[in-house]
């Protein structure tokens, strides 16, 4: 490559060299649109995130406030049982026996 340059002209040198610039600052200027995306796209996936470990949180914390006041009162009426989390009533009957 080096012989190929002793060969040209200046004019020569002078538009190869242009060339080189505009390929590099395209690439340049691609590289900067992808990393533009990326960014884009991470920060729709760290919001998307965040917005899920709130409800997690808040769900959590819910659930774990029922179990509380329940052990706390567990005569309170006012909350509505969690299915699996309630002892089993002792005024069940058997309505069918092997005899």
């Amino acid at each position: 490559s080096g012989y190929m340059y002793a060969a040209m002209t200046n004019r020569q040198l002078i538009d190869s060299g242009n060339r080189m610039m505009d390929k590099t600052d395209q690439a340049i200027g691609d590289t900067i649109n992808v990393g533009t995306e990326t960014a884009a796209a991470l920060k729709k996936v760290a919001t998307d995130r965040c917005i899920m470990a709130l409800l997690f949180l808040i769900i959590a914390v819910g659930v774990i406030a029922i179990i509380i006041v329940k052990l706390v009162n567990p005569d309170n009426k006012d909350i509505r049982d969690i299915p699996g989390l309630a002892p089993p009533t002792m005024g069940w009957k058997l309505v069918w026996s092997a005899s």
